[in-house]
């Protein structure tokens, strides 16, 4: 008697596969989101929408690497921006970012907590 390995279900079993057109554009999100220094610009961003001078003293980084950085995010579409008097202000465009990190971050804080624990065991 062979014994058939449990059905396993799928992730995706009631979503319709994406387009290969679908797949080109969350490749260019999660080709975006690779870079560190994005990274810390959305996780300030989260906070709140800021100015270039703001981001700047929130996360340490040049002027130069805050704007071109955040040129790259408002093209991805991940940013947007509005004139605020002299200032340019910044926000997360999508909340689909938000969902994607908080994904992300939980799975990390886990995978600490066990790694953590295998050395007080």
């Amino acid at each position: 008697m062979t014994h058939e390995p449990p059905k396993m279900k799928s992730i995706q079993e009631t979503k319709k596969p994406l387009t290969p057109q679908q797949l080109e554009r969350a490749a260019r999100v999660f080709s975006t989101l690779s870079e560190v220094s994005r990274l810390r610009l959305l996780q300030e961003l989260m906070q709140g929408p800021g100015t270039v001078s703001e981001l700047v003293e929130a996360t340490g980084m040049k002027q130069g690497n805050v704007s071109k950085q955040l040129g790259i995010l408002h093209n991805a579409r991940l940013v947007e921006r509005e004139r605020d008097g002299n200032f340019i202000r910044y926000a997360i465009a999508d909340e689909m970012v938000v969902h994607l990190c908080e994904v992300v971050c939980d799975s990390l804080r886990r995978q600490a907590i066990r790694e953590a624990e295998q050395f007080t065991l």
